[in-house]
């Protein structure tokens, strides 16, 4: 704990990023002045909590927030809530704001600045009209107005096939809504999944009734009749209620675009402690890059675990630099109910696209309760067995504690041979008992006779 150096510190946006930069700021600096920023009335808002109230849990949306104003107030912080920050001058240390429903703008300095303001959802640049009916999924209040909407459709198209897309797309067609899922990729999930697992997955989706269309683009959507039309490539156009975007978010680091070095994706370009090209401005969460130890490259990837990590190793490195911030392995896993979508690492395609001379095995292991077979593939560096990625799916919920096992390894850069023969506990209700680490490891021997 740091006593002596007392700083005037300013955090704008008080989401995942925010509030454990905040709180770890407290602990690190506790006589430091901390103030919040925040255009919104609430803080925490856990956006997994939109695909539950829409899955029938509507209670949970409400659940969402996993702190409040008057819990970050109460143990020391300044919370500067319905705030609009109109601009921020990094050389004189000045934020400008106002105050909602106010014109009158007001004026804060700082010593040392935590950006983290997020993301946006992307719109792509396709003509529409005000007639079609278009829903975004981003806040409590996207929630809610995409909820009424269902309540009345019989059937959506849902454009993007990222994780939050398979994710609506699999509730819609659940609440007996005929749902299209609309993808420019020829595979699903294509940043995070090879082709073996992303077919897997549309062949799932084909199985519950929804309808994929990959390899398309949209050219425009119009509103006719009261219908939602979508109109693509090559394809006859499509007549739906109405249509959801989910092809992915965008940093909103507009704020401070021309005064500090920006990255990928017009994210900020932050270094392993998560300071700017400005020794004294520090950007966290959706709206900073994130530092690829395999790709050896910094890529903008929003993610919430992500975001928790760097806003504490900000508030660390705010007096100055003493604590790195360890590589993204991409660690994701989606809770679909009763399908386990898990990864971990980079796929076959990054990886040889990155120059690794790598390979990929695949297990199948039936589960004894009738649950559909496990399924994993493992991407790994022949020469050295160097373990550089991970992707399950399947129904069996503890499959899903795989890739933590895994982003641990490849963090620690081991090989398969390492974790072969760890004491993992007994895969108890597997047709093949022996665990996935002996498993992979046998399959690979096999793989490279």
């Amino acid at each position: 704990m740091i006593k002596e150096f007392a700083m005037k510190i300013v955090i704008v946006g008080s989401s995942h990023a925010g509030i454990c930069a905040a709180l770890r700021a407290l602990e690190e600096y506790p006589e430091a002045e901390i103030t919040l920023y925040d255009k919104r009335d609430q803080v925490s808002f856990v956006s997994q909590g939109i695909i539950s109230y829409l899955s029938g849990r509507k209670t949970t949306l409400f659940q969402s927030s996993y702190s409040s104003v008057y819990e970050l107030e109460r143990v020391g912080l300044a919370m500067q809530m319905k705030t609009v920050v109109e601009a921020i001058d990094i050389k004189s240390k000045k934020i400008t704001y106002r105050i909602l429903d106010s014109d009158k703008l007001l004026t804060d300095t700082y010593d040392k600045l935590i950006f983290a303001t997020g993301s946006y959802p992307s719109m792509p640049s396709i003509p529409f009209d005000k007639e079609s009916k278009l829903y975004f999924l981003k806040s409590m209040e996207d929630a809610i107005e995409t909820d009424e909407f269902l309540k009345n459709s019989k059937s959506v198209a849902v454009i993007g096939g990222g994780m939050t897309g398979v994710e609506f797309a699999r509730i819609t067609q659940s609440r007996g809504i005929q749902t299209t899922m609309i993808h420019r990729n020829k595979c699903l999930l294509n940043d995070y999944l090879d082709e073996p697992a992303s077919h897997l997955l549309e062949k799932q989706l084909n199985s519950e009734g929804i309808r994929t269309i990959l390899n398309t683009d949209v050219t425009s959507i119009t509103g006719e009749g009261g219908a939602t039309i979508i109109n693509m490539e090559a394809r006859e156009a499509l007549a739906v209620d109405g249509a959801i975007f989910t092809i992915g978010f965008r940093p909103n680091s507009y704020l401070l675009s021309n005064q500090v070095e920006l990255g990928d994706n017009g994210a900020i370009l932050v270094d392993e402690y998560m300071q700017t090209s400005h020794q004294d401005v520090f950007a966290v969460g959706d709206v900073s890059t994130t530092y690829v130890n395999l790709l050896d490259k910094n890529l903008y990837l929003p993610h919430a675990s992500d975001a928790v990590r760097d806003g504490e190793i900000a508030a660390i490195n705010l007096g100055g630099p003493r604590q790195k911030i360890n590589s993204t392995q991409g660690t994701y896993h989606v809770p679909m109910n009763d399908l386990v979508l898990a990864m971990t690492g980079i796929t076959m395609k990054q990886a040889v696209e990155s120059g690794y001379d790598a390979d990929a095995v695949h297990m199948l292991n039936q589960h004894l309760e009738g649950h559909s077979p496990s399924n994993i593939w493992m991407i790994y560096e022949r020469r050295t067995h160097k373990i550089l990625g991970l992707q399950c799916i399947g129904k069996t919920k503890d499959m899903a504690e795989y890739v933590n096992i895994v982003s641990l390894a490849i963090q620690q850069e081991l090989t398969v041979e390492d974790i072969e023969f760890t004491d993992f506990y007994f895969e108890h209700g597997y047709k093949d008992p022996r665990g996935f680490n002996r498993i992979l490891a046998r399959l690979m021997r096999e793989n490279e006779k």
